[in-house]
């Protein structure tokens, strides 16, 4: 029966266990384990290789065949997405036909001073919508707006590219890990509020 990766993770628990055992004696003193001992510890150990091997070897296949798999599905999302994008811009097309429409319709009202026409098929209707905030395209200047106006947050470009000058550095150590740090006026400040961490990945080949 194949062990299961907790099984195995078990087995070696219980052998590093045992390896404490052999170069220990029944006083806690360290001793030398006998001939027999190191090749019990061997055999042991080789065994627990062994699973570990075929249950890395197994995974491994998995890791291959759903890394196939996802690169297949992506390729397919890739069409799809092509497809999506040109029925998108039609979209667009059509959308931005019907607001022209609509504007010369407005500016004829507009021009009759009128709210409201019907004809024979149709009625036009001039009503008012929702408020909203936007900004002047082209001609918006966020220095010119009071801060309490503006979004603020974290530009983690801006913080790598500070990173690359040498503006902001880490410090070695374990109490800084995942600070950064800056010269001010010639004192060491932190940039307070900001995490600098990486994960780890796991790379199979």
């Amino acid at each position: 029966m194949k062990k299961t990766s907790y099984e195995i993770g078990a087995d070696y628990s219980a052998w590093e266990n045992l390896v404490h055992e052999m170069f220990v004696d029944e006083n806690g003193e360290a001793r030398e384990p006998t001939d027999e001992d190191k090749k019990y510890l061997e055999n042991c150990f080789l065994e627990i290789k062994d699973d570990a091997e075929t249950k890395f070897d197994n995974m491994g296949k998995l890791i291959s065949n759903l890394e196939i798999e996802a690169d297949l599905i992506k390729a397919e999302k890739d069409v799809f997405y092509a497809e999506t994008e040109r029925l998108r811009k039609k979209i667009t097309t059509c959308e931005n036909k019907v607001k022209s429409v609509k504007g010369v319709a407005t500016y004829l009202l507009d021009k009759l001073k009128l709210k409201k026409f019907k004809t024979a098929l149709f009625s036009f209707n001039i009503q008012n919508t929702q408020k909203s905030v936007k900004e002047y395209e082209g001609f918006f200047n966020p220095d010119l707006i009071p801060a309490q106006y503006l979004k603020r947050e974290i530009s983690p470009t801006k913080v790598k590219e500070a990173i690359e000058r040498g503006e902001l550095y880490e410090k070695e150590s374990v109490m800084d890990r995942g600070k950064l740090f800056y010269m001010e006026n010639g004192v060491e400040t932190e940039l307070k509020y900001v995490n600098y961490t990486g994960g780890q990945a796991l790379i199979v080949r």
